[in-house]
């Protein structure tokens, strides 16, 4: 009747309104958490820590470098009584380099590190489980040639015990097998010279792959941010603590 159909619209108003209502409020919560967490991560990525770090005179070369996603740790193949092509070694990898100078380690959400090289590649589903911390995590590794300092790459030095520290950082992260070594996760390499380990460790927004460079640092006394979640700020710390740098 057309009464009865007058207050049936008159009652889907209403309903309509409140989800729309809140919808607009759950995307208002969403936007300020979003933009708080940024702007964190912008604050306190650039307050240093171990601010007195001096390069070491005659010490271990280490950078870190980032493709704008992954930050990664770069370490001399060998140093001291550190060898670690023992524990990595290239022919495991598709396309190693035929002389490799460093190797670099990153850490991070498993599915979102084996699917995520770039932006480009994001998926927003993997995207949520790594902020939220479903899945396991993996050590990426990776020869490389000599590499040039410049955006995406910077160097310092260290002294031998700092060194130390960072070599214990990766080996804590890795999750070894029945044999005791590194876990291969077989068929993944970003562009041949590189392979994905199982790792131990929870990611979370809060300890990216990015932060988990800079506790690195932060445990060998290298200059470095509070907190650096995105990896720009990371390469900015060691620049200016680089040999030669203010």
């Amino acid at each position: 009747m057309p009464g009865q159909a007058t207050r049936q619209g008159r009652t889907r108003r209403p309903v309509i309104g409140r989800v729309v209502r809140w919808l607009a409020t759950a995307v208002g919560i969403v936007a300020g958490l979003a933009a708080v967490y940024f702007a964190a991560a912008f604050g306190l990525s650039r307050i240093a820590v171990n601010d007195d770090f001096v390069p070491a005179d005659h010490g271990v070369p280490i950078g870190v470098s980032s493709n704008g996603v992954h930050a990664n740790l770069h370490l001399p193949v060998r140093a001291l009584d550190v060898d670690w092509t023992d524990l990595f070694p290239p022919s495991q990898f598709p396309s190693p380099p035929t002389w490799a100078d460093t190797i670099s380690f990153g850490w991070g959400s498993r599915d979102f590190y084996l699917h995520t090289p770039s932006w480009a590649d994001l998926d927003l589903w993997v995207g949520l489980k790594a902020t939220i911390g479903i899945g396991g995590t993996a050590l990426h590794a990776a020869y490389w040639p000599p590499l040039q300092e410049g955006d995406a790459y910077a160097v310092t030095l260290v002294s031998p015990e700092a060194y130390r520290l960072l070599v214990d950082h990766v080996l804590a992260t890795i999750a070894p097998g029945v044999d005791g070594r590194p876990q291969r996760i077989a068929g993944y390499s970003y562009h041949g010279n590189d392979g994905f380990y199982e790792a131990r460790g929870t990611y979370t927004l809060f300890r990216t792959c990015n932060e988990w460079v800079r506790e690195a640092l932060a445990r060998a006394g290298v200059r470095t941010g509070v907190w650096s979640p995105l990896p720009d700020a990371l390469l900015g710390h060691l620049r200016r603590a680089g040999p030669g740098g203010a």
